[in-house]
């Protein structure tokens, strides 16, 4: 049987991917994929410039090179993700853990003490649980809920709850249908789609090609349709005093904070990600407005 060198692969998608991806996400996702499979530590080949693959072996590079030049993302591919220091299932239906969300769960966290405090909080659009995860790992004694309504991304998410040994609540609930109306939260905390579609040309393949549309996109002529449910979601379910925490498009995190606060919410904050932009909002909640429709 013929052996190849892992170099030469490494060079196949280099040449093949640089279109795509920068050179440093390319070597990256070779890392990530000889890893995956292999169990190689990413200093194989300065170590062991001269290590060679089997026929069979190499055949699972050169798959994940074609899935990955029909902009399938490296994580689909090998079904994980890695997210505040998990290894969280992903499918293509539901949007893969980003960095950036990774600062929001942070944002909540920080609220709270995690010796004594015991806090309850609802994920809206839970996707893989990662939000939900994420604060259960940090607050151990919070009681949290995840909701999403894809019967898919709930089976992915319950999945990570157990992998995880985090206890986490999740249920079928819709975003647009605020159903609990117990005032029974303390915290509100959403990832919703916010991307108008008019943006979808602009955004990488791999993630307008493979990633949920549903997660991903609102209607262009109204970018903050997915908040004024939110704020529905808040009404019904927040007790006073309790906090909502939101990511959001960067272009519409102050019309976001003015929506907070036409509906109720106070003490309002936007927050930057890491990048400089414009990405969270958070509001305490006191009053119900009487009207859904600001």
């Amino acid at each position: 049987m013929k052996a190849i060198y892992l170099k030469e692969l490494r060079m196949r998608f280099r040449s093949e991917l640089n279109t795509a991806y920068a050179p440093p996400e390319i070597d990256a996702i070779f890392y990530e994929l000889i890893a995956h499979y292999f169990g190689f530590p990413r200093t194989l080949l300065a170590m062991e410039p001269s290590r060679q693959l089997n026929t069979s072996d190499a055949s699972l590079l050169s798959n994940a090179l074609e899935a990955l030049k029909s902009h399938r993302p490296v994580q689909y591919i090998i079904g994980q993700a890695f997210f505040m220091d998990m290894t969280l299932r992903v499918s293509p239906d539901v949007l893969i853990p980003r960095p950036e969300t990774a600062e929001l769960v942070t944002w909540v966290t920080a609220l709270f003490s995690p010796e004594s405090d015991a806090p309850t909080i609802l994920d809206v659009g839970t996707g893989s649980g990662c939000i939900a995860l994420g604060i259960k790992k940090y607050l151990p004694h919070a009681v949290i809920h995840g909701i999403d309504i894809s019967e898919a991304a709930l089976e992915i998410a319950r999945f990570n709850s157990a992998a995880q040994d985090l206890a986490v609540h999740f249920y079928k609930g819709d975003l647009r249908n605020p159903e609990f109306g117990e005032a029974a939260f303390d915290i509100l905390v959403s990832n919703p789609p916010y991307i108008p579609k008019n943006e979808a040309g602009s955004m990488q393949a791999h993630v307008r090609c493979s990633e949920p549309h549903l997660a991903l996109f609102v209607p262009d002529e109204d970018p903050l349709l997915n908040y004024r449910y939110l704020c529905d979601y808040a009404e019904l379910n927040l007790k006073k005093g309790g906090w909502m925490y939101l990511e959001t498009h960067e272009d519409f995190a102050k019309p976001v904070g003015d929506l907070l606060e036409m509906r109720g919410f106070s003490s309002v904050v936007i927050k930057k990600d890491i990048f400089g932009k414009d990405r969270f909002v958070r509001g305490k909640f006191h009053t119900k407005t009487g009207s859904s429709n600001i």
